[in-house]
């Protein structure tokens, strides 16, 4: 009806989802799907999805930091320490093993320090 507000469609589109019914037999009830709009993950049954995104591994046409990149560009790793679908740009580039640094949304600027390095990567020890 047009006052429903717990029908699946409202459900979904009032989270911002799509809805879908895997099955339109009429013995079929309460199997309706609500998935999460694209870039974001996840999907549920009878009920809005728990939407999770993690932004180094975002490819979609709809990035907008562009984490993976960034880092992977920059000779870093990139880490989502939240995946929620509502914290977004809190992404980190972390500087490779030898050198220090990070930095949230952006390459990190990386330092040594040859007083302290012991690693195998060490040349000036």
């Amino acid at each position: 009806s047009s006052n429903c507000t717990s029908c699946a469609r409202g459900t979904c589109s009032a989270a911002g989802q799509s809805c879908s019914d895997p099955n339109h037999g009429a013995a079929s009830l309460s199997d309706w799907v609500c998935t999460c709009a694209p870039a974001s993950r996840g999907t549920a049954v009878t009920q809005a999805a728990v939407c999770t995104i993690d932004e180094c591994t975002e490819t979609s046409s709809n990035c907008t930091s562009c984490a993976r990149g960034t880092c992977s560009a920059a000779g870093q790793s990139c880490s989502d320490p939240n995946h929620g679908a509502a914290s977004l740009s809190d992404w980190v580039c972390t500087c490779a093993p030898a050198s220090r640094g990070t930095a949230v949304t952006q390459a990190a600027v990386c330092t040594i320090d040859e007083c302290t390095e012991t690693s195998s990567n060490c040349t000036s020890c």
